[in-house]
């Protein structure tokens, strides 16, 4: 990933400011093939860097530029082709059925006429099955568990074919056993579709283990942006979370591990942290 060529995303002197909370100045590059991880405490700008990458916001300064083209001067058409966004919540303001909804994320690429091809229910179907999903294509959208919805809606995103990726808590509402096998997925079609994906996650072993950068927040300003050996550090991470912790490295995945220091459980090991 090192080829200049592959840089899809680059986020240049980008700053933002709420009434009450300014973001810092964010520069990094996102590169096709590459999943970034973006962590820290509650408040302190994760979601607001996703929604300047989405174009949502536009930055007070600085740009945030897609193969060099300042996203914020895409038309919506454009950013739909190219950019997905799964939020935390995606309210619905009437019935839908799964397979419709999935739909959902063609409709940048319609014709003319706005009616879907065979292509396009295929790849829907697709994506459906992509996320182990597609037994639900005809129950209604607003039945289904938090977890089952979380699917249904990355499915909604994958059938964009997008070139960018933005997950927003893609684990909330998951058990362990299926956020491990959904940021598997991810990084897999990160890889084979050269997708680049950033996702914000409150999951630090999640993160460590999945993630080929990490970019840690804290008040509105980056702490540190690197490989996860390079940013999960026992000293950084007490003083960010305020909490004692114990960083140490995975005999088999090589990754770094956060532990809550002196916490055991019954199998002797000690509980993750999440950072909610």
């Amino acid at each position: 990933m090192s080829d200049a060529a592959s840089v899809l995303v680059e986020v240049r002197q980008v700053a933002f400011s709420y009434a009450h909370f300014h973001l810092a100045t964010v520069n990094l590059s996102l590169r096709r093939g590459e999943l970034l991880a973006i962590v820290g405490p509650n408040a302190s700008g994760k979601s607001t860097l996703l929604h300047l990458l989405a174009g949502l916001l536009e930055p007070e300064a600085g740009a945030v530029l897609l193969e060099g083209r300042p996203v914020r001067g895409l038309d919506l058409r454009q950013r739909a082709r190219r950019i997905a966004l799964v939020q935390q919540e995606s309210p619905l303001l009437f019935p839908v059925r799964v397979l419709p909804f999935a739909l959902q994320g063609r409709h940048a690429r319609l014709g003319l006429l706005g009616l879907e091809t065979r292509d396009d229910v295929k790849i829907a179907q697709q994506a459906l099955e992509t996320t182990r999903s597609l037994h639900l294509a005809d129950r209604f959208v607003q039945e289904l568990s938090g977890g089952e919805k979380q699917r249904v809606v990355l499915a909604r995103a994958l059938a964009q074919q997008p070139e960018l990726l933005l997950l927003d808590e893609p684990t909330l509402h998951l058990d362990i056993g299926f956020q491990t096998e959904l940021l598997r997925l991810v990084q897999r079609l990160a890889r084979r579709e050269r997708y680049a994906v950033a996702l914000v996650t409150h999951e630090l072993n999640l993160a460590a283990e999945f993630a080929d950068t990490v970019l840690l927040l804290h008040q509105g300003r980056v702490l540190r942006h690197g490989p996860p050996a390079e940013v999960f550090e026992r000293e950084l991470l007490e003083q960010v979370f305020e909490t004692e912790l114990d960083v140490f490295t995975h005999p088999e995945s090589g990754r770094p591990r956060v532990v809550l220091r002196g916490a055991e459980t019954e199998g002797g090991g000690a509980p993750e942290p999440t950072t909610s």
